[in-house]
């Protein structure tokens, strides 16, 4: 039987509005590190990132339509990393959550199959089905991608996260091949409803939810 940790735990929300990726990476690993020293405290993360495309263990640049040195002439900033997956996109607008933890359960597909049914839980509070496929880390609204994920996990505590879209423009996306798709198409939350949603209130519920999933209680709210 696999171990798991003390039901019901606490958890920290902090919110860090706009932040340059690389400064949140580096904040996410010294929180890792916190947490495997005994020092830090199960944190969940809400965030927006400037215009950035990231590479996972598994991409190259065929996951690219352009040269990496364009994207910094089109002030897009390029960042290879240490998750899961191909290339994704970011923008601001984009409802990034980065659940820094310890695991519950030592089950990689349990935990990914439960986050993203958070996603799904979340997107049906504004009467959006979303689906996961089979293999494919994601949530989909019919075939069109409407939230990437990505995790890395050091001794059990976990790391980055998934990126929703939700107010953002998706021009990003078009430097990119989607999930190694060429004919993979995206699409937002504000486009499926047709009008712009409030951040503050989805991450309201998000936490409400993720809370439910992973028997966890708020004992610290920190906002931007």
């Amino acid at each position: 039987m696999e171990e798991t940790a003390q039901s019901n735990t606490s958890l920290i929300v902090e919110n860090w509005g706009l932040t340059n990726y690389q400064i949140a990476f580096d904040r996410q690993a010294g929180m890792v590190q916190q947490i495997l020293s005994g020092a830090g405290s199960d944190t969940l993360v809400f965030v927006e990132h400037p215009a950035t495309v990231t590479l996972g263990r598994r991409a190259t640049a065929a996951d690219l339509y352009l040269p990496e040195s364009v994207f910094s002439t089109k002030e897009v900033s390029l960042q290879k990393i240490n998750r899961g997956g191909l290339a994704t996109a970011h923008e601001p607008g984009q409802f990034v959550v980065y659940p820094i933890i310890r695991l519950k359960k030592k089950d990689l597909r349990w935990f990914a199959d439960r986050f993203l049914r958070v996603v799904i839980s979340l997107l049906a509070d504004y009467d959006i089905q979303g689906h996961l496929k089979e293999g494919e880390p994601g949530v989909w609204v019919d075939n069109r991608k409407i939230c990437s994920f990505g995790i890395a996990l050091k001794k059990w505590v976990s790391c980055h996260g998934i990126a929703l879209n939700m107010n953002n423009s998706l021009d990003t996306f078009s430097m990119i091949v989607p999930c190694g798709r060429p004919d993979e198409q995206v699409t937002s939350l504000a486009q499926e409803l047709g009008h712009s949603v409030d951040l503050a209130e989805a991450q309201a519920l998000f936490t409400q939810h993720f809370c439910r999933a992973f028997d966890y209680h708020v004992t610290t709210h920190i906002p931007k």
